[in-house]
């Protein structure tokens, strides 16, 4: 199984929370296709954040387990940043 990381850009507080509310939906969302497909069992987390220190930015690094749930988060972000 292949990682991928991905870094957002949160620039202030109401970046962060929107952030924190997209992987909520997200996570949510994953949970119940899960729940669809019993036959598939994780022994890892699917999805990993942590905040990355040094810049001025604030900047969240996130790992998927693979390419299409990386996908599907930064295509849900995106359409979450162009709603405002």
């Amino acid at each position: 199984m292949t990682e991928v990381v991905v870094h957002v850009a949160v620039g202030d507080n109401q970046a962060e929370a929107r952030f924190l509310e997209t992987l909520d939906t997200f996570a949510r969302s994953r949970e119940s296709a899960d729940d669809n497909d019993a036959e598939e069992s994780f022994d890892v987390p699917c999805i990993m954040v942590k905040t990355v220190p040094g810049s001025q930015i604030t900047r969240k690094a996130i790992t998927f387990q693979d390419r299409r749930s990386a996908a599907e988060f930064l295509s849900l972000w995106r359409r979450e940043q162009r709603r405002i």
